[in-house]
């Protein structure tokens, strides 16, 4: 079966969707090798600048003053622990544009996107790099091996990957998505917002039945 996933790389209820599905995945006895992930590229700020905004005042903007913004990130550590992910939110200085994030997923060869994704996450919300920034991406995609550096920025600069982004907004159009996480399971069924391990494993079980 297949599972289409809607994240962006700078949404923390998207890193806790992501674990939480590998979690369930790994529950289920040969769950890895049945399922095909397939991510792919949803922006929630999509208007913001090249070069970011104030974290800070951006989601207090968002959210409708400090006293929001404080408690919100009270959550995210909270429900982090649930699914074993640290958030050093007082290190999250920038909302970056998540558009050359996005493409340097679309990029990396399929094996190595799930461990990219992981590299994004840990590196914006454990260490606050800035994941719009082209040299902190390349770093991050040596870590994961997937590229040469040289050749990777050049494929960045050439705007290589953006055609797959587009032909996934225009995906997440079709489906009416205007949050994510969200999740389809072999085209047919959709499940939006943050699960547990268990909620996906009886999704999982249920279409796997049905083949």
């Amino acid at each position: 079966m297949t599972i289409d996933v809607f994240i962006d790389t700078i949404c923390p209820w998207c890193r806790m969707g992501t674990r939480s599905l590998l979690m369930a995945l790994d529950k289920i006895p040969g769950g890895n090798e049945q399922v095909d992930v397939r991510w792919h590229a949803f922006q929630l700020n999509p208007g913001i600048q090249p070069d970011g905004e104030s974290y800070r005042e951006h989601m207090t903007r968002k959210l409708g003053g400090r006293e929001r913004f404080e408690a919100r990130l009270k959550q995210y550590s909270e429900f982090g622990k649930n699914f074993g992910l640290h958030y050093n939110m007082d290190l999250v200085s920038l909302t970056p544009n998540t558009i050359l994030s996005h493409q340097l997923i679309a990029l990396t060869p399929v094996d190595k996107q799930k461990q990219l994704i992981e590299e994004l996450f840990t590196a914006y919300f454990e260490k606050g790099i800035n994941i719009g920034d082209v040299d902190e991406l390349v770093k991050i995609a040596k870590t994961s091996g997937a590229h040469e550096e040289t050749a990777l920025r050049t494929m960045l600069s050439r705007g290589e990957g953006l055609d797959r982004i587009e032909d996934d907004q225009d995906y997440a159009e079709r489906l009416g998505i205007n949050g994510v996480p969200f999740y389809v399971f072999d085209e047919k069924y959709s499940l939006s917002g943050l699960h547990s391990p268990d909620d996906f494993v009886k999704v999982i079980q249920r279409f796997m039945e049905e083949q």
